[in-house]
């Protein structure tokens, strides 16, 4: 019994042997790779031989280079070269260019955008053989700047206004050296000036404002009055007193100053002060009288050499500044021989007495700096005054044609100073409007208004 059991298991056991190797093989699974890398057409550039900084009317050449460095060959693409102002975005320039793997470049003839600064884009729109567009995409971006050809720097200025008595007595001789004297001494685009003759044009003149500064050159008459004269001096006007005559000696002695001895003398020599303020230093000759000036708080401008006595006083009373010389320039440089020397002091003296905190006034002193900071331009600079401005003076060779004033000048980095004097209509607030032109093809661009 037991055998015929075991003789049945076994037969069971090997059926189910049979059927497990008679059972058909599972289809075989694919390798996966390692990993998952899709058809990507991609490309790199770059603006790295594009000049960053050009001028005006010139050429600019911009050079490119595109390079594919996706997983398949673009086969064709978009390239715009775009350029946009650096502070609001707009664009100024725009162009497609051919596409090519290699370097390639565009050239724009003549530069005329507004000086500023500006970003140069290189962007692309790939396709590949399948049609595939990536969309247009950033390449390459470079900053350039655009200088202004003519820089303007605009400015009040101090500006000495000067209105000089000058005595026309003596002989012939002492007149044309006195005239020389002063004409040179005046002989600079940075003072304004009128020569008088009397004391009441000398008064005329003075009361039209126009002036902050007055040199009375070795007067020959007495002013009636002075009241008007001090008065000015306290607001922020200087004076200059010149000469050792009684006349003199009484004008000075209105604004406080006294005199002692007085020296005569053919061979003197004044030695200038240090601390003068006069940006002198030296000795002067001088002839005939010389008063010796006294005055509390005042500075000494001049010693008489050897004694150390003041000859030269400079005094700041209330916002102003008088000076005397009390001696004769006019002698002085006829003995001498010469009128440069005492043209030289005279200047010096001239430009100390008018101060920089001069009384507000209706007279504006403007100043204008140009220069051409990427090299020589033939430029101009119109200044448009309001309607109505009077234009009192102006240096440089400057042209007054209806309400504006004309410079014509040739443009260097080493800037040129031009300034002149105006009197607005009362109560007229506008203010000027200030444009610049540069030559461009032999003719006068304008590069817009200067700020």
């Amino acid at each position: 019994m037991k055998r015929a059991s075991s003789i049945k298991n076994y037969v069971i056991a090997a059926a189910a042997l049979l059927c497990i190797f008679s059972a058909p093989a599972p289809p075989p699974v694919a390798a996966q790779p390692a990993d998952n890398i899709l058809p990507t057409p991609q490309l790199e550039g770059t603006l790295d031989d594009t000049p960053q900084t050009v001028t005006l009317c010139s050429p600019l050449r911009i050079q490119y280079l595109v390079r594919s460095t996706g997983t398949v060959t673009v086969s064709s693409a978009i390239l715009t070269i775009n350029i946009k102002a650096a502070d609001t975005g707009a664009s100024v320039f725009a162009r497609q260019v051919p596409f090519t793997l290699d370097a390639g470049s565009i050239i724009i003839e003549n530069v005329s955008f507004p000086p500023g600064a500006y970003s140069i884009l290189l962007k692309a729109s790939a396709i590949n053989q399948q049609s595939w567009n990536s969309g247009e995409v950033k390449l390459a971006e470079r900053a350039l700047t655009i200088p202004a050809p003519v820089m303007v720097k605009k400015s009040s200025a101090a500006v000495p206004r000067v209105l000089f008595w000058l005595s026309r007595t003596g002989t012939a001789m002492q007149q044309a050296f006195a005239e020389k004297i002063v004409k040179q001494a005046l002989d600079v685009d940075s003072i304004y000036s009128v020569i008088v003759d009397t004391a009441e044009e000398f008064t005329n003149q003075a009361l039209t404002g126009d002036f902050n500064t007055t040199v009375l050159y070795e007067p020959a008459e007495l002013l009636d009055q002075y009241d008007w004269l001090m008065a000015r001096i306290a607001r922020g006007h200087g004076l200059v007193i010149i000469g050792s005559d009684n006349r003199a000696r009484m004008i000075a002695e209105n604004f406080g100053f006294k005199y002692g001895e007085s020296l005569t003398t053919t061979g003197a020599m004044l030695q200038l002060t240090d601390d003068s303020g006069l940006g002198l230093t030296g000795t002067v000759p001088v002839s005939g009288r010389i008063l010796l000036p006294k005055k509390k708080n005042a500075k000494t401008a001049a010693l008489v050499a050897g004694d150390k006595r003041p000859a030269m006083l400079i005094d700041d009373t209330g916002n102003g500044r008088v000076i005397v010389m009390p001696f004769s320039l006019t002698r002085s440089a006829l003995d001498a021989g010469t009128t440069s020397l005492y043209s030289l002091l005279l200047r010096a003296v001239v430009q100390s007495a008018a101060l920089e905190n001069d009384e507000q006034t209706s007279v504006s002193s403007i100043e204008l700096l140009v220069s051409a900071p990427s090299g020589t331009v033939r430029a101009r600079v119109v200044e448009t005054l309001p309607l109505g401005t009077r234009v009192i003076w102006t240096n440089g060779g400057g042209m007054v044609k209806d309400n504006a004033i004309i410079y014509d000048l040739i443009a260097d980095k080493e800037p040129q100073r031009f300034l002149y004097l105006c009197q607005p209509l009362a109560g007229n607030k506008t203010s000027s409007f200030t444009e610049a032109f540069f030559e461009c093809n032999e003719k006068l661009v304008s590069q817009g208004a200067v700020e």
